[in-house]
């Protein structure tokens, strides 16, 4: 008769429980079934909930039996090695369409294996037909920035010369001022100066005609 949770065990582990919860629980991993079917036959064996079985195993026992269910997994890639070449080779008499069926599913396992070959190749193409596109307009760009520098450093260059022309045009500019005769007067130094055709200052003696230096 299946025990309800009133009837259910809360007393503590024993070492005795502990060490049928994992004799229970390897027999499942070896034999390549679950560790929640473990914890069920747990259950009903220990006379505690499924639940508390699980928990008694990831909290305590499960610590203590690391390197033995190292061993049992070991033990179950072994016996489904097994299975496999005996379906391989016709040797399950239980099933006499195991060997078809077999390979029916290497087949389809091979299958899937070519599509997903298949796919990856697709997306290394297009890896490297991105990466293809990314190198060209890097290149472009750095070429761009090349020009643009240039057309930079040139423009720089050309303010600088702007900028000293200015700055000795304002000097001379400057210096016609302070040197141009507006009325009969004279400058400080005995001397009317006037600009040439060049754009030069030229000096006048004092006693040059103020109406020829205009």
């Amino acid at each position: 008769m299946r025990q309800t949770l009133r009837t259910m065990r809360q007393d503590a582990w024993t070492s005795e429980d502990d060490a049928i919860l994992a004799e229970i629980v390897l027999r499942h991993i070896r034999d390549g079934s679950t560790q929640l079917a473990g914890f069920n036959e747990a259950s009903r064996r220990l006379g505690r909930t499924a639940a508390a079985c699980g928990f008694r195993w990831n909290a305590c026992v499960r610590k203590q039996q690391r390197n033995i269910i190292e061993v049992a997994k070991e033990e179950r890639k072994d016996k489904k090695a097994e299975r496999v070449q005996a379906q391989l080779e016709g040797g399950d008499l239980d099933h006499p369409t195991a060997t078809l069926m077999s390979w029916a599913q290497v087949l389809r396992f091979l299958r899937q294996e070519k599509n997903t070959a298949g796919q990856w190749a697709s997306r290394w193409r297009n890896a490297e037909r991105q990466c293809s596109e990314w190198k060209q307009r890097f290149a472009e760009l750095e070429r761009e920035h090349r020009k643009q520098t240039e057309a930079f450093r040139n423009m720089r260059q050309e303010y600088e010369t702007v900028v000293n022309d200015y700055r000795a045009l304002v000097q001379i500019m400057e210096r016609v001022r302070k040197a141009t005769v507006l009325s009969d007067e004279t400058t400080s130094d005995g001397f009317l100066y006037k600009i040439d055709e060049n754009g030069n200052l030229e000096r006048l003696s004092e006693h040059f005609d103020i109406e020829q230096a205009e």
